[in-house]
């Protein structure tokens, strides 16, 4: 475990400026009304009616795992690689987005192809309602719903991971309808999905589909998903609400039979002080119930740039002693918001199942364009 540390730190005083860079600032040229420039990502508008947003992030990461039972691994791996576009066409009522994964540590298969994240069109008729089509994220988990690049840890937790809503991954395809009230005081989703995640050779394998809904109440006024207080928000900000999923399963096997979900969630944010954290419950027909949770929190010890965090996870499926628990403490150094910044994570996990007790350090240095 010292060589992970050691190691930790050296690539932390690496990749330490000698002074903090400004957040990229917005520039544009325009001409007959025809506008080019970079906005948080590289930018071209044509009169208003077509733009285009072009965007790039990369998580290079070293992760040190002290094995009870195990070899100990030492590694480097591109933990993401993202291509993203979006923007509008024919007018800001019809709006797309698509997202490419080009680096995929998590493919045994150990091929590098190029995989589709999303793909999604959204129809923006009426203020306060919106329809997306396409593939893209479940709107169940509100951690699985964040960005990636946004999260306060490495990675999600162990517990929002093992409770999607289609029991597979976090995106699918399908349809949704969502929208607001009261400038954001009220959030709502509704979703139907094949059910069976993303980028299926086929279709749906049978009749029945995905259906989801969540609900979200910011008392005090909006509120982002982002995770970490990286704004020192003045205004007390809440966000509380929940999720109902109902996944009817499908015949290839690829999910273990029909299964209900329930999620509820709350997150505060004030004065660079966030905390948030999940339940969730599943009755799984002719499989095992589970149940889990997270809770995590921040505080900044400098105001929008050093953070530090911890977290504690659980997943208890029912029958024996089988809970898999997580507990990190994290450090978060923001050179340019959630844009460009060094994280470093240690992690205890622990299995009842295999009756283990790993340890883990990561550090990851993420960069957007």
């Amino acid at each position: 475990m010292k060589k992970g540390i050691t190691l930790s730190l050296l690539i932390l005083l690496f990749l330490l400026p000698r002074q903090n860079v400004a957040e990229g600032a917005t520039m544009f040229l325009e001409k007959d009304g025809i506008k080019v420039g970079y906005d948080n990502g590289f930018l071209i508008n044509a009169k208003d009616q077509f733009e285009m947003k072009f965007g790039a992030w990369i998580q290079f990461q070293h992760e040190y795992i002290d094995n009870e039972n195990a070899p100990n691994t030492s590694s480097f791996k591109v933990a993401k690689g993202r291509l993203r576009w979006s923007g509008f066409m024919y007018s800001p009522k019809f709006a797309y987005v698509i997202q490419l994964e080009l680096a995929d540590p998590n493919n045994t298969a150990g091929t590098k192809e190029v995989s589709l994240k999303d793909f999604a069109i959204d129809i923006k008729h009426y203020k306060n309602v919106k329809v997306r089509l396409g593939q893209f994220k479940v709107p169940f988990n509100r951690q699985q719903m964040a960005f990636f690049g946004d999260l306060q840890f490495v990675d999600a937790s162990r517990a929002s991971k093992a409770f999607n809503a289609n029991q597979a991954n976090a995106r699918d395809i399908g349809i949704m309808m969502n929208g607001s009230r009261d400038d954001h005081h009220l959030q709502y989703f509704v979703g139907f999905f094949n059910g069976n995640g993303i980028n299926q050779p086929g279709n749906n394998d049978n009749t029945q589909y995905l259906s989801v809904a969540r609900i979200v109440f910011n008392p005090f006024g909006p509120m982002s998903i982002s995770e970490s207080d990286v704004a020192n928000t003045q205004q007390k900000l809440l966000s509380v609400g929940g999720g109902f999923a109902y996944d009817a399963g499908n015949t290839d096997g690829t999910t273990p039979g029909s299964a209900r979900t329930l999620a509820l969630e709350a997150a505060f944010k004030h004065q660079g002080r966030s905390l948030q954290g999940e339940y969730y419950s599943r009755s799984v027909k002719g499989n095992t119930d589970a149940r889990g949770f997270y809770l995590q929190g921040g505080i900044f010890i400098v105001p929008e740039k050093t953070e530090v965090a911890a977290r504690y996870a659980v997943v208890n499926p029912e029958g024996g002693d089988n809970n898999l628990e997580e507990l990190t403490l994290g450090l978060n150094i923001f050179f340019a918001g959630h844009r460009r910044k060094l994280q470093i994570d240690l992690s205890n996990i622990s299995s009842d199942v295999n009756n283990t007790d790993d340890q883990r350090i990561r550090t990851q240095y993420q960069i957007a364009f």
